[in-house]
């Protein structure tokens, strides 16, 4: 890949939403709202190594606010790679929890011991008109509590139906598997939100009150054993860049230290 003469596609151009001055993306993510043309909205709240909640677990580009596009991809990944090699080379050695492994190999591999059922197709087509209906454009309580309803009906009664024919098709109904947790996510987020916002495309028919001081901030929803719980962060939590920067990178001696130089 040469930048000087190759091109990258722009999925926001492809779709029509052209990036305009104060905003980018799906009717903006404005530089007010934002401190800058920052991409899509939500994501994996991290640390300043890109280090998430959980153990180990690093993430860079589209997993992350801000992730959007090439150069946020690439650096955030490089980043993010550096970070948790220097944690690898530190950590105790894990302790595997066999009967972990064991369920999810089960969960993982139902789908090839069935001879028949539905596919992944059809899951995915019934998840689609779920989301569709319950937590489309125009949302409330009470449909994205419906919507919660039937995706719990759909793991109930639907997911020990499916069945996959070969390996391949194995790995696309393990994408719709995961398609239906991150749904689960979508409606948990869009209850905890109890505000409308054009920034965010997002509007409550029984929360009209539009970017409501109080609810300029971030949403966070984390799942517990039993309970899933909604908290919240400053708009600007991650404070100077620059600072933050300098503070955890003193013995990275790559392009920014030189470049300073």
């Amino acid at each position: 890949f040469d930048p000087k003469k190759d091109c990258l596609q722009s999925y926001i151009l492809l779709s029509g939403e052209m990036a305009t001055k104060g905003a980018i993306g799906r009717k903006g993510v404005s530089n007010h709202r934002a401190f800058g043309e920052h991409g899509g909205i939500g994501g994996l709240v991290v640390d300043w190594d890109l280090r998430t909640n959980l153990e180990g677990l690093y993430a860079a580009g589209e997993q992350v606010f801000g992730g959007m596009g090439c150069r946020p991809g690439v650096a955030g990944g490089r980043y993010a790679g550096r970070k948790a090699c220097d944690y690898a080379m530190k950590a105790k050695e894990p302790v595997i929890n066999r009967a972990q492994v064991n369920a999810e190999k089960k969960r993982v591999y139902a789908p090839i011991k069935k001879d028949g059922g539905i596919e992944w197709k059809e899951l995915n087509h019934g998840l689609t008109r779920v989301m569709q209906n319950y937590c489309g454009d125009l949302k409330s309580e009470e449909l994205l509590k419906i919507g919660l309803l039937w995706l719990k009906d759909i793991e109930d009664n639907e997911i020990p139906k499916v069945y996959a024919r070969n390996p391949h098709i194995l790995g696309r109904t393990v994408d719709v598997l995961d398609i239906i947790t991150c749904s689960e996510i979508i409606i948990h987020a869009c209850l905890a939100r109890k505000a409308s916002s054009p920034w965010l495309n997002f509007q409550r028919l029984d929360y009209p009150g539009i970017d409501p001081l109080e609810w300029q901030k971030w949403v966070t929803v984390t799942q517990e054993p039993g309970e899933i719980k909604v908290g919240e962060l400053p708009i600007d939590f991650w404070g100077s860049l620059a600072e933050n920067y300098e503070v955890r990178n003193k013995d990275y001696q790559g392009w920014y230290n030189r470049v300073r130089k």
